[in-house]
């Protein structure tokens, strides 16, 4: 859904820093204060770090969490490569999106990744916080900012816009990823930052049915599960006009739930990559999203064992 950003995102701070392949003034992006970036911490906390990906090169995000379970964030594409719960002695749950066995360089092959946000290039996205526990059962937190200047043009994945195009106005988009032991959380927010006093400069931006997708596992199947049959695929119903975006969820395999929140249309069908169960899945907006000036679309998905 749509809502006024710059009422509730609130005051922008202090001009943000753009990655190499933007402009060093993003001219109007700043000027409409639609998304501000939050200044990230100088002081790393030891459970949340950040090196390299040891196959894209990357920067990765690493959060492994106190009372176990892990997950690494590709910064850029914004996409989770793993996500080790603590049950189950820390197994897996993310597969690769392709039919690989692994990550290739330059490609976004991430199995957790945006969808249908091509608009946004790999490269634009930049780490903004990076957040230990700070309560008992509390979660890691990284949080990735990005800026696009309208035209602008780079590196894009999965969703990625025509060649020769892009956003028609400047675009600001945050994701969040929270880490607890057992389920991990991506919040998602995307607006156009365009100055809608200026008319010449505020067109709107047609993001389409945008969200996520991924490809996750159970882990390997028990005795009593030998044999079972894979989950057949499912669609959750769209909400109808006017009514309130619910939380949607369903069982993508044995013990493993996705949630959806704004990217509620939630679809999933069975995969044969492991023999314990797996599940190909998309969460997207339940209807195209088109954004005047000002506004923005925020929603958000969660993983967790049941």
């Amino acid at each position: 859904h749509a809502r006024s950003a710059a009422t509730q995102l609130g005051s922008r701070p202090a001009p943000v820093p753009l990655p190499p392949c933007l402009p060093s003034s993003p001219g109007r992006l700043q000027a409409a204060g639609i998304m501000p970036k939050r200044p990230a911490e100088e002081q790393l906390i030891g459970d949340v770090a950040v090196g390299l990906c040891p196959i894209t090169g990357g920067p990765m995000a690493s959060l492994t969490h106190p009372d176990g379970g892990s997950c690494q964030v590709l910064v850029q594409g914004a996409s989770v490569v793993s996500w080790r719960p603590a049950r189950d002695r820390g197994a897996e749950r993310l597969l690769p999106a392709e039919a690989t066995t692994e990550l290739v360089p330059g490609s976004q092959a991430g199995q957790l990744r945006l969808c249908n946000l091509g608009m946004i290039p790999d490269d634009a996205w930049t780490i903004e916080t990076l957040q230990g526990r700070k309560a008992t059962g509390g979660p890691l937190v990284v949080s990735l900012f990005a800026e696009v200047p309208a035209g602008c043009q780079g590196a894009a994945g999965e969703g990625a816009a025509p060649s020769g195009t892009g956003p028609a106005a400047p675009l600001a988009a945050r994701a969040k990823f929270s880490l607890w032991p057992d389920r991990l959380l991506i919040e998602l927010e995307v607006a156009n930052a365009a100055d809608d006093e200026d008319a010449m400069a505020a067109p709107e931006v047609d993001l389409g049915c945008c969200g996520f997708q991924g490809h996750c596992c159970a882990t390997a199947a028990p005795s009593s599960a030998a044999g079972s049959a894979a989950p057949p695929p499912q669609t959750r119903p769209q909400k109808a006009a006017g009514e309130e975006d619910p939380e949607e969820s369903v069982e993508l395999c044995p013990g493993l739930r996705l949630a959806g929140r704004g990217f509620s249309r939630i679809t999933s069908s069975p995969s044969s990559a492991t023999s314990g169960g797996a599940a190909r899945w998309e969460a997207l907006a339940p209807s195209p999203v088109v954004l005047a000036p000002g506004e923005a679309v925020e929603g958000q998905i969660s993983l967790e064992l049941v």
